[in-house]
Formats: structure tokens, sequence, C-alpha cells
């Protein structure tokens, strides 16, 4: 993951401060075995997206960031509400802490797709589950314990819909993760966050946000609420947005984000950078 990344100048200087920061593992290195690990994954994505945030410098800066779950702490740092090296030991405090709960809490994530909001929001309740991110017209993903999953995706299928269980540690983005959200949220408190220099749009709220205080406090409940994707792609939509940039590994947000908004033309990193 993100190789061609950290061929590049700017990967090689992100790799290097964070083996300042206590990080020894070249991101290429990891195997996907080992990403299946929160406290590994989390800390390896935010780098490849800091990595391809100062790869597209070159090409003009962002007016409006926004992040999904993870990727808000990248959006942050990009915004200039934390310096990116202090966003990534938050990153890498947020997977150990994650990590733990999904182990003391198992469970995981299945996809619901081909419903609307309502249906998977009821579906959610009737299986014990809960809604973990509402990521596009026809696909939320619904976050338990396994029985409570197993649960889901039958009634997913008796409404018309269909199920797919993804390949995640824990139940994520839900009340399961209440004690590493308690821990996480001391952790912010001493934090000063600053200001945003240009638009940051919340993934919890959907909102733009703009109060650093009320931005710490949205933090503070980001690992139990639902990630609101499509809203806050809505949002975008709504302040003049025309284009955006998937700055991350992958495409899965450029495919979320063409099924979400019309008005904004969702470009994947690949593709913005040329010979990525």
């Amino acid at each position: 993951m993100g190789r061609e990344l950290f061929d590049r100048p700017e990967g090689k200087e992100v790799l290097a401060r964070a083996a300042e920061l206590g990080w020894k593992r070249p991101v290429p290195e990891i195997s996907a075995e080992e990403l299946l690990r929160t406290s590994l994954a989390q800390p390896a994505i935010f780098l490849v997206e800091w990595a391809g945030f100062l790869a597209v410098q070159g090409k003009g800066g962002p007016e409006a960031v926004a992040g999904h779950s993870l990727g808000e702490f990248a959006a942050l740092a990009a915004a200039g509400v934390l310096d990116w090296p202090t966003a990534f030991r938050l990153v890498l405090l947020r997977g150990k802490l994650m990590e733990e709960a999904a182990r003391a809490n198992p469970g995981g994530m299945v996809a619901v797709l081909g419903l609307p909001l309502e249906d998977a929001e009821s579906l959610a309740s009737e299986s014990g589950c809960f809604v973990a991110n509402v990521n596009a017209p026809g696909q939320v993903v619904l976050a338990g314990e396994l029985s409570a999953l197993a649960r889901a995706e039958e009634l997913a299928q008796k409404k018309g819909g269909k199920a797919v269980r993804l390949a995640v540690a824990g139940p994520f983005h839900s009340p399961f993760m209440a004690g590493a959200a308690r821990r996480f949220a001391q952790a912010l408190e001493d934090l000063a966050f600053r200001p945003p220099r240009i638009t940051f749009v919340s993934s919890s709220t959907g909102e733009a946000e703009k109060s650093p205080e009320r931005i710490k406090e949205i933090l503070k409940g980001q690992m139990t609420g639902a990630v609101q994707w499509v809203k806050a792609m809505e949002t975008l939509a709504s302040l003049g947005v025309e284009e955006a940039w998937e700055i991350g590994p992958g495409q899965v947000l450029t495919r979320l984000g063409r099924r979400i908004s019309a008005r904004i033309r969702f470009r994947a990193l690949g593709e913005v950078l040329g010979d990525v």
C-alpha cells in the first residue's frame, strides 16, 4: 500500500518523520494480513493519506477538506487544526485503543446494500446492531456482535437487500467503543486545537465546523458515533465544491461520492497525480 507514494521525496520525508515519532515500519512492507490489525492499519493509512496530501500540493491546495472516519485526522491536519505529527500520535493511540476495545467486545461490521436508510435503521434496531456508516444511497454499514450481524444479514435478504460482511477487526463506530472513546477523550483534553484555515466538514456531524473546541468535542465522540458521509458530501456540494480528490489508498470514496452527488467531480489520487 502506497509504495509509489513512498518512493517520492514527500513520502520519504513522511516516513522519516514518522520514525522519529516512534513508528519504525515502512508502510509498503506491511503485509495484508498485518493490516487486519487496527493498531497497524490506522497509522499506516494515515501516513499514506499524508504523503498523498503533500504530493498533490503542487496541483493546488484544497479549499475544503473532509475525512471518512480515520481520514478525519488527515483532514484536520490539512486544515491546520492540528499539526500532522500531533494528528499522527493521536492516530497511533486511536488504533491501539480501538484494537483493545475490539478484543474486549468481539464483533464486526456488515454493509447493507440496496435498502433505503430508513429500512437499514429499522433492520439495525431489529437485529441488535448499530448504524455505523451512512456511506451512500443504498449503502449503510452496521456494527454489532457476531450473532447480531448474522441476524442483520438474514433480515437484509428478507427485505430485498444484500448484506456483505466487512473484513474489519471489530464493531467500530458503535457503543462497543465507549471505553476506548473515554480514554481517547482524555488524551484530547489538553491539546490545543486551532481554527481551520480552510473549510473543514466533519463526517461525524456532516456539517462545516469552525470552532476548535467544538471540533475537539466532536472528535471525542467519533469512535462511538456514525459516519455521516452522505451528509458531508452533500454539504460540500452545497458550499459550491465542484471537484473532490480522494487522498488515500484505493478509490472507495471516489465511487461513493459519485453515487451521492452529481454536482461534484470525484477523482482518485492516481488520476490526480497521473504517475501514481
